[in-house]
């Protein structure tokens, strides 16, 4: 939201650009990291959970964030029902993610 501001004007139309980039880049990470997941791509796994993390960080989703996080690093070692599982977990904080911004900011959402 500081990014958006400035002195009294707030930028609505940065908002929902920040947003929208947010939004569809992580759309598409929930659904490479199935897809690396049915490979076994355990490396592939791990990186997209480090974007996760760090687009998570800066839109200050501290959940998403945290889940990415502790993603990242079992990504190489957890077996792989505690990966899927951690993969859904992933997917459910992104939705949970997602309707708070649309409830939060309606007017920079066409999610």
């Amino acid at each position: 939201m500081a990014v958006c501001q400035s002195g009294d004007t707030f930028d609505t139309a940065l908002l929902r650009e920040l947003i929208g980039h947010f939004v569809e880049q992580n759309r598409r990470r929930m659904d490479d990291a199935v897809k690396a997941m049915e490979r076994g791509d355990r490396a592939a796994l791990r990186e997209i959970a480090h974007a996760v993390k760090g687009s998570a960080a800066l839109l200050g989703a501290g959940r998403l964030h945290d889940l990415a996080l502790t993603l990242e690093h079992s990504a190489i070692a957890s077996d792989l029902p505690s990966l899927q599982r951690a993969i859904s977990g992933l997917n459910l904080e992104f939705s949970a993610v997602l309707a708070a911004l649309q409830a939060q900011h309606p007017e920079a959402c066409s999610i």
